[in-house]
């Protein structure tokens, strides 16, 4: 039963009117302050803790060790098809990489976007970020990356950017604005406590969040 001039607002998570005294304002990774009730409140700060730490912006230069922005780190394949992150600096040491590799890219054929760095082959395929379980970083094609599956091999691998792009309902090319709107709307269905949404599908969707964000930093 409500109060006799108690005033209550919608909870930016389930979207439930609460009594404005129960609200918890929570600060999102991009500056922006959602509403939420005591049952919303967890889900937002864990969102907001594990979407955007400075962690996530930063990674490691597999040469000499430093922690750089992720903007500023560049993932190389060496002659024995494994994938390495340097920085500017080492990238620089990283044998046939300085000059641009001219003679690997004279054989990139026509129509093809990616090299897998198991089989070396060009593909026009999106390649998957894989990481193996002596903590290797791969980018490995369809084929590859079924048969890493199948060796047991791989730790963990990163979910693609079209599937990403699926999940949240955004086409290739879209900006970070529209991405984040995109976000918003999805997340709100897919939160634990409506009726369309469940733990999974929350996850889901932050994981997507996440991917296309990574072009960002």
């Amino acid at each position: 039963m409500s109060v006799a001039g108690e005033r209550r607002a919608c909870c930016d998570g389930c979207g439930r009117r609460t009594a404005l005294e129960r609200l918890t304002t929570v600060t999102m990774p991009n500056g922006e302050r959602v509403a939420c009730c005591p049952a919303c409140e967890p889900h937002a700060r864990n969102a907001a803790r594990t979407s955007d730490t400075p962690d996530s912006r930063r990674g490691t230069c597999d040469g000499c060790a430093g922690t750089f922005r992720r903007r500023d780190l560049e993932e190389l394949v060496l002659d024995d098809g494994t994938v390495v992150t340097c920085c500017p600096s080492c990238t620089d040491e990283v044998p046939g990489e300085a000059d641009g590799d001219e003679t690997e890219s004279a054989d990139e054929p026509d129509g093809a976007l990616n090299r897998c760095s198991q089989c070396a082959e060009w593909v026009a395929e999106e390649l998957f970020l894989a990481t193996t379980i002596d903590d290797r970083t791969e980018r490995l094609c369809s084929s590859c990356k079924a048969e890493a599956e199948d060796r047991g091999i791989l730790e963990r691998v990163a979910m693609q950017r079209e599937r990403a792009r699926e999940i949240l309902g955004v086409e290739p090319g879209a900006d970070a604005d529209e991405v984040r709107t995109a976000f918003h709307e999805q997340v709100k269905r897919a939160h634990p406590d409506r009726k369309s949404g469940s733990k999974s599908a929350f996850k889901l969707v932050t994981d997507a969040y996440d991917r296309l964000r990574e072009d960002d930093h």
